[in-house]
């Protein structure tokens, strides 16, 4: 029979809404605040401190908020700044034929999840 606890579970998310200037978490659990740093790049705040910094990251994005779409847009942690009480977060473009890939973007809602042990 599996265990459940907190080291195989979703610990904290955030769906935060990105975009035309109303930024902000739109549904959360375990997040105390998002730091937004300009296009695509973020700093989460984690409401209880993680017991390490080995907790797993798991994201989903929508399309961003201008251009063409571009493919699978995606979030990605900055391992140099990945901590106990936060995060440093950036979006970024996905890749179609033709256009470059990889610049920071804004999507328009972004979830963000978090599984490790508090």
């Amino acid at each position: 029979m599996p265990i459940i606890s907190n080291s195989n579970t979703i610990t904290c998310w955030c769906n935060y809404k990105d975009g035309g200037g109303d930024n902000h978490i739109t549904q959360s659990y375990g997040i105390s605040s998002v730091t937004d740093h300009g296009t695509g790049q973020f700093t989460v705040n984690f409401g209880t401190a993680f017991t390490n910094d080995g907790y797993g990251f798991y994201e989903g994005g929508s399309h961003e908020n201008s251009g063409p779409v571009r493919g699978a847009n995606g979030s990605n942690i900055e391992t140099h700044n990945k901590n106990t009480g936060n995060v440093r977060l950036h979006s970024v473009y996905g890749s179609r034929h033709g256009q470059s890939q990889g610049n920071y973007n804004s999507m328009k809602t972004t979830t963000w999840c978090f599984i490790g042990d508090i």
